[in-house]
């Protein structure tokens, strides 16, 4: 991930800390970012249907 963009989630988090006095972790915001991005996916390229679990390994993408 590049640093910049993990510089931003570590705030967002610290900014739902301050604002709510929960706790609130990176784990929880990445969780919760994947299962956005899941949904945006299935509707967007899979007709709106939940997406099947893939334990076939990925190629090696590109680093960023």
């Amino acid at each position: 991930m590049p640093h910049d963009l993990h510089a931003l989630a570590r705030a967002a988090v610290r900014l739902v800390r301050r604002k709510t006095g929960r706790p609130y972790s990176l784990m929880q915001f990445t969780q919760e970012a994947f299962a956005a991005q899941l949904r945006v996916i299935a509707e967007t390229y899979n007709d709106g249907r939940a997406i099947e679990p893939d334990a076939e390994p990925l190629e090696p993408g590109k680093a960023v």
